[in-house]
C-alpha cells in the first residue's frame, strides 16, 4: 500500500550520452544537478516545464499530471519532466531534443561591445568560419577567460556573408559568464561557439503575425525581423515589447528603421513600472495585457522572454482562439552556476540521527488539538469560546516559551508519518459534524442521545444553553480547525502528485474550505511564480491582509480554472466534464454543503459555509505572511531568500514543518519531515498563529514588517531584485517604502 513512498533500487541514467547514477527515490533532476550537469530548471515541483526532456529508453514513475505543462505532441513523443520523474529502470534521456545544439564548433573573437541598457550589452563577434543557422536560433558560447563555463544565447542578427554575429547578453546576479560579458573588458577575447540550436524561427506564411518579447528576449525576435525584411517579407507583423522602465528599452533605432521600411510592421513598447505622472505616452502595464488589443486575428505568434511572460502570453492567445500549433516560443531561463546560487539542492548532507519515537509522536500534536475541538463542540455553551481561546493561547504562548526547533532527524518509517496525515480527514469530518450538529435544532442521526447514553452528559441540553456568542466562537474554532487540520495537511498531501490516495485525501480536505482550486494553482502556479507579480498568493508591499484575502481568492481561482482548461484542451477533453479537476473539486464542496443541510437544515449549511470561509481566509492570511513584500525575477530559480520562515517549536511540530518554508519552495518535492531550516533565511516576526494575529491589525503589521522588508532589500536580495524592490516601493502607497531606495542600500530615513 505504501509503494509510493519510494523506489529501493539504484539506477543509471544516460543524459545526452553522459551516464549518471540515480539514488533510490531521487528524481532525474536531483541526480543531474548533484553530478554537475547544467540541467535547465526553475521551480523543481512540476510547475513550469523548464526541465522537460525526452525519454529515449527505459521507464520512469511520473509524480505529477504532465498535461498541465506538456503539449499533446510532447506527451506522445515521450517527453517527461525531470523534476517529477523517478526511475523504474535504467533510462536514457535527451534534454530538449527539438532544440539540441548541433555539433558544429566555430571559433572567433569579440570585436565590439555596446551597452544597450543598464544591464544588457550587445556583444559583436567575428567568426573564423561560417556558421549555418536560422535567425531565431541560439548557440552555446564560451570565453577564453572562463574555461569550462558555457552559456547559451540567441543570435541577435541574421546570418551574414561577412561571418559577423551579435548577441544581447543581460547581466544575471551571480552569473559568472554574464557579469564577465557585460561588465568586463572582453573586446579582442577569443570565443568558441557550438550550434546552432533551437526550433525558434519564422515560419513561412501570409497571415498576420504577433510577436511578444521581454528583456533580452528581443534578440531572436529582432534577428527574425531583420532576416524577414531582407528577404522581402510583407505580411503584417506586430511586435509587443515589455520592459519595466523607459531606460530598459533598446534597439529603438533599428526598430524604427523597420517600421519606416516595412509598412505593415508595428512596434508597441509596453512599460510595467512607470510612475504616476511620468511623461511616458505609450502603453502601460503588463505586455501580455495588450495581446487582445493588437492581435488582429493573427495566424501565428512568436514569444520570447521570461517563462512567466511566455506562459501568460500563450494562455492569452489560446483564449483568443489561436491554436497551440501556431504559437512558437523560446523561454529564456537564465541560470547561474549551482555554487553561486546560495543553494546547492538536495537534503542536508550532514549526518542525521535516527528519529526517536518522540520525533514521531510530536507530529500527533495536531491530532490532539483536533480532539480538544471535538470535545468543546460536544460540551457546548461556554466550552466553545473557552476552547478557542485555549488553543490560540497554546500556539502563541507555546511558541513564545518553547524556543526553536532546528532538528532534522532521519525517519526510517515515513509510512507512519503518511498515515498521520491521512488521519486528518476523519478528524476534520468529525469536527465539522459536531460543529454542524451544534448549530442544528434537532438531533440528527441521534448523535446527542448516543453521546448522552455513553457519557451520561446531556449534550442536547448543553446545546440549548449555547448562546449566539458561543456559536460565533464556534465558527472561529471550526474555521481554525479547517485551516490547521485541513488546509495545512492538504498542502503536504497535494504535493504528492504521484500518490493517488494522498491526492484524494488532500482534495477532500480542501473541499471543507471550498478551495480545491488550491491543489491546482498552488502546485502549477504558486511554486512557479512565487514572489513575482504573476503569483496571486504573493502580497505586494503595502497591501493589507483583508484586501489580500479577496484579491488572492479571486485571482487564484481564475488561475486554477485557466490551468485546468489548458490541460483539457491539450488532451482534447471537454472542459465541462468529469475530467475537469476544478469542477470535481467544487462538486466535493457542494456535496459537503448538502450533507450539512441534510444534517441540520439550511441553518446548519449556512454555519458550515461560514466556517469554510474562515478556513479559506486563514489560508490566504498564511500566503500573505509567507511571501509578503518579496520580489524575484521570474526567470530565476526560487531560492531560500524568497520566503519568510520561523523555527518556533509548536508551529513546526503541529504544522508539519510548513514553517521551514524556504526549503519547501527551493525543493517542493521534499517531504515535510526532511525539510530543514536555513540559518540565513528571512524570518517572520514570530510563530505562525502569533504572526496571523499580527496581520489582522494592519498598522501593527506594517510597523513590524516594513523594517524587515527593507533589511531583506539590503541583504539577501540580489542587485536586480533591488531594482524590482525599488519599483515595488514606488507602488506600495506607503511613505516609508517610497522614501527608501534599496539601490543605494541606505538605512530608512537617511
Amino acid at each position: 500500500m505504501l509503494k509510493f513512498l519510494g523506489v529501493t533500487a539504484r539506477h543509471k541514467a544516460t543524459v545526452n550520452g553522459r551516464a549518471i547514477s540515480v539514488e533510490p527515490g531521487e528524481t532525474l533532476l536531483q541526480a543531474a544537478l548533484r553530478q554537475d550537469i547544467d540541467f535547465p530548471y526553475v521551480c523543481r515541483v512540476g510547475g513550469c516545464g523548464t526541465c522537460k526532456c525526452k525519454l529515449i529508453d527505459g521507464r520512469v514513475r511520473e509524480m505529477t499530471e504532465t498535461g498541465y505543462l506538456l503539449t499533446e505532441d510532447e506527451i506522445a513523443e515521450g517527453y517527461i519532466l525531470a523534476c517529477q520523474s523517478t526511475l523504474r529502470t535504467d533510462v536514457a534521456i535527451e534534454v530538449d531534443l527539438k532544440s539540441a545544439l548541433a555539433g558544429n564548433i566555430v571559433r572567433g573573437h569579440v570585436i565590439g561591445k555596446t551597452a544597450l541598457t543598464h544591464d544588457i550589452s550587445r556583444i559583436d563577434v567575428q567568426l573564423d568560419a561560417a556558421l549555418d543557422y536560422r535567425a531565431g536560433q541560439f548557440a552555446e558560447l564560451s570565453l577564453r577567460s572562463l574555461p569550462g563555463v558555457l552559456r547559451t544565447y540567441s543570435f541577435a542578427t541574421p546570418p551574414s556573408a561577412d561571418n559577423k554575429i551579435s548577441f544581447f547578453i543581460r547581466r544575471v546576479p551571480g552569473g559568472q559568464f554574464s557579469i564577465r560579458a557585460v561588465d568586463g573588458d572582453i573586446v579582442g577575447e577569443a570565443v568558441q561557439l557550438r550550434g546552432p540550436g533551437g526550433a525558434f524561427w519564422l515560419r513561412p506564411g501570409t497571415g498576420p503575425v504577433i510577436m511578444v518579447a521581454g528583456g533580452s528576449g528581443l534578440a531572436p525576435i529582432l534577428a527574425m525581423l531583420k532576416g524577414a525584411k531582407a528577404q522581402g517579407e510583407t505580411r503584417p507583423v506586430t511586435l509587443l515589447f515589455g520592459a519595466r522602465e523607459e531606460r530598459d528599452l533598446y534597439a529603438l533605432d533599428e526598430l524604427a528603421a523597420l517600421e519606416r521600411d516595412w509598412p505593415t510592421f508595428t512596434f508597441v513598447p509596453v512599460l510595467s513600472a512607470v510612475a504616476e505622472g511620468d511623461a511616458w505616452a505609450g502603453e502601460r502595464g503588463m505586455v501580455t495585457d495588450y495581446i487582445g488589443k493588437y492581435c488582429d486575428a493573427a495566424g501565428a505568434a512568436y514569444l520570447c522572454g521570461p517563462p512567466g511572460m511566455v506562459d501568460a502570453a500563450r494562455s492569452r492567445l489560446l483564449t483568443l482562439g489561436l491554436v497551440d500549433e501556431a504559437i512558437f516560443a523560446d523561454r529564456f531561463v537564465e541560470r547561474v552556476a549551482v555554487k553561486d546560487t546560495g543553494f546547492t539542492g538536495g537534503v542536508v548532507d550532514a549526518e542525521r540521527c535516527p528519529a526517536h519515537w518522540s520525533d514521531y509522536l510530536k507530529y500527533f500534536m495536531f491530532h490532539a488539538v483536533a480532539l480538544v475541538a471535538i470535545i468543546c463542540f460536544i460540551r457546548g455553551g461556554a466550552a466553545i469560546p473557552i476552547g478557542l481561546t485555549a488553543i490560540v493561547a497554546f500556539y502563541v504562548l507555546g511558541d513564545a516559551v518553547s524556543g526553536d526547533d532546528t532538528s532534522v532527524p532521519r525517519f526510517d518509517r515515513p509510512g507512519v508519518l503518511t498515515i498521520q496525515l491521512w488521519l486528518a480527514l476523519p478528524l476534520l469530518a468529525t469536527i465539522m459534524f459536531c460543529a454542524v450538529w451544534s448549530a442544528s435544532s434537532n438531533d440528527p442521526l441521534g448523535f446527542g442521545n448516543f453521546v448522552g447514553q455513553v457519557t451520561g452528559y446531556d449534550i442536547v441540553a448543553a446545546r440549548r444553553s449555547t448562546t449566539l456568542f458561543d456559536h460565533a466562537a464556534g465558527i472561529g474554532l471550526a474555521g481554525l480547525m479547517i485551516g490547521i487540520i485541513g488546509t495545512i495537511t492538504a498542502h503536504e498531501l497535494t504535493h504528492r502528485t504521484w500518490d493517488p490516495i494522498s491526492m484524494f485525501v488532500g482534495r477532500v480536505l480542501l473541499a471543507f474550505s471550498i478551495d480545491t482550486a488550491f491543489a491546482i494553482e498552488h502546485v502549477y502556479g504558486h511554486h512557479r511564480y512565487v514572489s513575482t507579480a504573476h503569483d496571486p498568493a504573493t502580497a505586494p508591499r503595502g497591501r493589507n491582509v483583508y484586501a489580500h484575502i479577496v484579491i488572492s481568492t479571486i485571482r487564484g481561482n481564475m488561475s486554477a480554472w485557466q490551468f485546468e482548461c489548458e490541460r483539457l484542451r491539450r488532451k482534447h477533453l471537454s472542459i465541462y466534464s468529469w475530467h475537469n479537476a476544478y469542477l470535481r473539486g467544487q462538486l466535493m464542496s457542494a456535496v459537503l454543503l448538502t450533507v450539512a443541510a441534510a444534517i441540520g437544515g439550511w441553518t446548519a449549511a449556512t454555519y458550515f459555509l461560514l466556517c469554510a470561509l474562515v478556513g479559506k481566509a486563514l489560508l490566504e492570511i498564511v500566503n500573505y505572511m509567507e511571501h509578503y513584500g518579496m520580489v524575484r525575477l521570474p526567470d530565476q530559480p526560487v531560492q531560500p531568500r524568497h520566503s519568510w520562515n520561523t523555527n518556533k517549536r509548536i508551529s513546526s511540530w503541529s504544522m508539519f514543518n510548513l514553517t521551514r518554508h524556504s526549503h519547501h519552495h527551493a525543493q517542493g518535492e521534499v517531504p515535510y519531515q526532511d525539510l530543514r531550516p536555513f540559518p540565513d533565511a528571512p524570518m517572520m516576526v514570530g510563530g505562525y498563529l502569533s504572526t496571523i494575529l499580527l496581520t489582522l491589525v494592519p498598522p501593527l503589521w506594517h510597523h513590524l514588517m516594513t523594517p524587515k522588508v527593507m533589511a531583506w532589500d539590503r541583504d539577501p536580495a540580489s542587485p536586480e531584485e533591488r531594482i524590482l524592490a525599488l519599483e515595488a516601493n514606488k507602488r506600495s502607497g506607503m511613505r516609508a517604502f517610497r522614501r527608501y531606495d534599496p539601490l543605494h542600500r541606505a538605512a530608512p530615513g537617511k
